[in-house]
């Protein structure tokens, strides 16, 4: 390092070491625990009384300024490109396409885009079994693709960007769109919806990830062999991520898959909702009010909506949403929190306050309890605490298909 330093070619490789892995993720808990330990210091500075102008307190500051820059750093020992898994599938889908008779043409972009190591490693199986959805039941073959106007050959995008904190990749096809009424009809068949069950277009294109739905007539070596798109949708949502679908018939489909960037640390709000903490991701937060008495609105008289700046969005009472109390609280006695998902809808977080906003280190609820509606994770507060870590996504779209008519949610009255 010191040559390289003193001189060296600036087309020389960067020197580089070889370390463990697991000595990587020993370092990445200690960190993790230091974290845990400033907050707690900072919080019995904070309850013993001493001024914030005091030595002690800005020394915690620096403490705490200090603690974000080792974790980043050892965050980014970590960070690998997807370019280890992208790689992978340009044999993939020639391989798919010579099985299928198609004509393929793979368009890869972002492939330096950097994720923790942790996500690359079990990122492979859901984007090959999507790449496999895309060219088997997406694309159409040579004749139909000339029958429907479009060249022979098939247009395949694979393409990962960072997006608001998170890793975003995204699969996009040219071919046939997803045909609903026969998505419909299938779900149907395997009793998955009830014939009068009445949904909108996004509904109907989620039914393929249904466990058991599958819409291969053939069993091949591709489809039907009973590994469908809920698993894939399992094994992203095991990653803290979410999966979504778009599609126009006639001109093709786009999965779109939504990660967070590491599975360690967390930026967010600290809240309070029915005197339990609770922790808002902050990279889904637009900002916060105070809601006044005459913005809010019922629609059919128990579904809450608050208007903002001329637009109305749901408001959620995030005590009651979570099963923590059964009365809402008035709109007026507490704040409003907009949020946005990854889908792009919008609603309010209603809560009794807001403590302040503070990194968190993210513990899994899967793995030491069972996955919650609502919640993401969980994580250990400055006071030793318990704190819940909210599953913006979840919320929000269980109040969009709430407003459809199709659940059942509790929700303010």
């Amino acid at each position: 390092t010191a040559a390289a330093a003193g001189g060296a070619p600036a087309g020389a490789p960067a020197a580089t070491i070889r370390v463990d892995l697991d000595r990587v993720d020993r370092l990445i808990n200690a960190v993790g625990e230091l974290v845990i330990q400033q907050a707690m210091l900072s919080q019995r500075v904070l309850e013993s009384g001493l001024a914030r102008s005091s030595n002690v307190a800005l020394g915690l500051e620096d403490l705490e300024l200090l603690t974000r820059e080792i974790q980043d750093s050892v965050m980014a020992i970590r960070a690998q490109p997807v370019k280890s898994v992208f790689q992978r599938m340009p044999r993939l889908a020639r391989e798919v396409a010579d099985m299928t008779g198609k004509r393929v043409k793979l368009i890869m972009e972002g492939e330096g885009t950097e994720v923790d190591k942790t996500v690359i490693e079990r990122l492979t199986d859901p984007i090959t079994h999507m790449l496999r959805n895309a060219i088997d039941h997406g694309l159409e073959d040579p004749e139909g693709r000339a029958a429907a106007g479009k060249p022979a050959e098939g247009v395949v995008r694979l393409r990962a960007l960072h997006r608001g904190g998170r890793i975003v990749i995204e699969l996009q096809d040219d071919g046939r769109g997803i045909n609903r009424q026969r998505v419909r009809n299938i779900a149907i068949e395997k009793g998955l919806i009830s014939e009068d069950a009445v949904l909108s277009d996004e509904e109907t294109d989620n039914l393929i990830f249904l466990p058991g739905f599958s819409t291969a007539e053939v069993i091949s070596d591709i489809s039907g062999r009973g590994v469908g798109m809920d698993v894939v949708r399992r094994s992203i949502q095991a990653l803290g991520g979410r999966i979504s679908i778009s599609s126009e018939p006639g001109k093709g489909s786009k999965f779109t898959m939504s990660l967070p960037l590491t599975l360690a640390v967390l930026d967010g709000m600290v809240v309070t909702g029915a005197d339990q903490t609770l922790v808002a991701p902050l990279s889904a937060i637009v900002e916060s009010l105070t809601p006044r008495a005459e913005d809010v609105h019922y629609i059919g008289g128990k579904d809450a909506v608050i208007r903002i700046r001329d637009t109305f969005v749901p408001l959620i009472d995030v005590g009651v949403a979570l099963g923590f109390r059964d009365a809402p609280i008035p709109p007026s006695s507490g704040v409003a929190v907009l949020v946005e998902s990854e889908g792009g809808g919008k609603a309010a977080l209603l809560v009794e306050a807001i403590q302040g906003q503070r990194q968190v280190v993210i513990k899994s609820l899967e793995a030491n309890y069972q996955q919650i509606d609502g919640v993401a994770a969980a994580t250990i507060l400055g006071d030793g605490r318990v704190a819940l870590i909210l599953d913006v996504d979840a919320l929000v779209t269980s109040t969009r298909r709430k407003g459809a008519g199709r659940s059942e949610k509790r929700m303010a009255s």
